[in-house]
């Protein structure tokens, strides 16, 4: 006979990563236990980019809003010699994300951190443990057992899965022995945030990459009232002095008055491109930087990271119910490792433009870009991938599902009626009951939206920016996974078919390490 579990499921690390985690899945009713080594949220340089798809994904834990109100909208992105000319740039199309929220915006991590701690207060069914420390992590059929050093003393921690959020020197990793991947890029950089001069929102609205041999650097609006700058180090530099508050100065005195700031965090970090071989090993389960880690020129480390716990969380709550067998959990690496894979080398190629130190190849990368953008030839900018595992060969499948208002109802988004669950939308509520009743009853758990002549049970919905239903085309209806990425659009009850074999595990998944479709710049 299996044994009792204390809970469902352990979450190892408690960053926004883990946080993420543990929230959606006490939202979905697993009994959560999660340890977290430090008693404070972390106080070094972090995060300072998110886009507008984590954004949403945010507000099914209920604090997007609380990040909205510590960011300022991202207004593009430009590459620069030392004489200031640009090399290369991208910038947000007009208006708001198909989500409805700023394409990108520069936040303030701690505070959104502690929304997700104060979150995690509220739900039943999290038990939070700060200042402990997982010292040693086995499993069998039955389930996981932790060593859990706690202030309390040593406790036994039995779950019948665990999650290694833990970071990129993870405890978890390690003690299952899987190793890394190297995608070949190693650069040290010294990272420094400041604060404003007090009333002052923000010192420039893009972000800059410096291309100077002499001093690669980057300079970044972050939150309101903050700014950060990366500089990258030469390998003679000791790391102890980069970070001094003489030479950090000396650093920035080229970029603003230094008497005006205030010197809030410093740390000095290696840009890795390094993604896990494995990421499930029996019922534990690697995401985050535990997993994956990228050079930050993409902005995408926390979005990969969030991305992995939303896509995880609705299958261990499927794996738990019994509505899918344990294998099924092997396709997070399969649907994400290529996205976080793709999305890493477009970062190291931005790095490896950014941090040439040689003056002659310097001059060269200059002159090239430059005639290229003379010649009308713009250097391609690297594009967010799709997803192209788990989903449908379609031209909307694995594309962040856009997000409609509830019609009616002001400000009341689709997500906020739904919950983390899937989403059936279709084109004409009249169309199709019989296969949208039949869908439900195989489906229990699926909710049902409808752009034209909603029917019982159906969330009307508006689509006043159109996005949805260019999306839609000419399909009768669309399906997006809880975590918003389209599965397909088809006919309800090819949908449903399909459906039923993703669940099964007889749907075709491709999932090699170059298989994520380029995604389009907006326009």
């Amino acid at each position: 006979m299996a044994r009792a579990q204390q809970y469902d499921l352990l979450v190892v690390g408690l960053g926004p990563v883990g946080a993420v985690l543990a929230a959606l899945c006490a939202t979905l009713g697993l009994r959560v236990r999660a340890v977290e080594k430090d008693t404070a949220i972390y106080k070094l340089p972090r995060a300072v980019q998110i886009d507008h798809e984590v954004l949403r994904l945010l507000n099914f834990v209920g604090v997007a809003d609380t990040v909205l109100a510590n960011s300022c909208p991202g207004e593009g992105y430009e590459f620069v010699n030392r004489d200031g000319e640009v090399l290369m740039s991208r910038y947000p199309p007009p208006g708001v994300a198909p989500t409805g929220y700023p394409w990108t915006n520069m936040f303030h991590q701690p505070s959104l951190e502690a929304a997700l701690r104060g979150r995690l207060k509220e739900l039943k069914h999290v038990k939070v443990d700060l200042g402990a420390k997982v010292v040693s992590i086995k499993q069998d059929d039955d389930g996981v057992v932790a060593a859990v050093e706690t202030q309390r003393g040593t406790e036994r921690v039995r779950a019948a899965y665990a999650v290694g959020c833990d970071g990129a020197r993870s405890f978890v990793r390690q003690a299952l022995g899987i190793d890394m991947v190297d995608l070949g890029f190693d650069e040290p950089w010294v990272v420094v945030d400041v604060k404003l001069p007090l009333g002052m929102r923000r010192l420039a609205k893009v972000s800059i990459q410096l291309c100077d041999p002499a001093q690669p650097t980057t300079s970044v609006p972050s939150s309101p009232g903050r700014h950060r700058w990366e500089f990258m180090l030469r390998p003679d530099e000791d790391h102890a002095e980069a970070t001094a508050t003489e030479t950090l100065k000396a650093r920035l005195a080229a970029w603003v008055d230094t008497d005006s700031i205030q010197l809030e965090r410093s740390a000095v970090y290696e840009f890795h491109g390094l993604l896990a071989r494995q990421w499930r090993a029996g019922r534990i389960v690697l995401i985050g930087d535990a997993a994956h880690q990228m050079p930050p020129f993409m902005g995408q480390g926390l979005c990969s990271g969030v991305r992995d716990a939303y896509n995880l969380a609705w299958k261990f709550a499927a794996v738990l119910r019994g509505d899918v067998a344990l294998p099924f959990l092997d396709t997070v690496q399969g649907e994400r490792a290529p996205h976080v894979a793709a999305i890493t080398r477009g970062a190291i190629a931005l790095g490896k433009i950014v941090c040439v130190a040689d003056e002659a190849e310097a001059a060269e990368r200059d002159r090239k870009m430059l005639a290229d953008l003379a010649a009308g030839r713009p250097p391609p900018f690297p594009s967010m991938p799709y997803i192209e595992s788990g989903v449908l060969d379609d031209r909307s499948a694995g594309k962040p599902m856009p997000e409609p208002m509830v019609a009616g109802a002001g400000a009341l988004r689709v997500d906020d009626v739904t919950g983390f669950k899937p989403l059936l939308v279709l084109a004409n509520g009249d169309a199709a009951a019989a296969e949208v009743q039949a869908f439900r009853a195989r489906f229990p758990g699926i909710s049902v939206a409808s752009l034209d002549n909603a029917q019982h049970g159906q969330i009307r919905v508006q689509d006043e920016s159109g996005w949805l239903r260019r999306m839609l085309g000419d399909a009768p209806a669309l399906l997006a996974k809880p975590d918003r990425v389209v599965f397909g659009t088809a006919s309800v009850e090819r949908l449903g078919e399909q459906w039923d074999a993703y669940l099964r595990g007889t749907l075709s998944l491709p999932g090699s390490l170059n298989s994520a479709k380029p995604r389009p710049t907006p326009r």
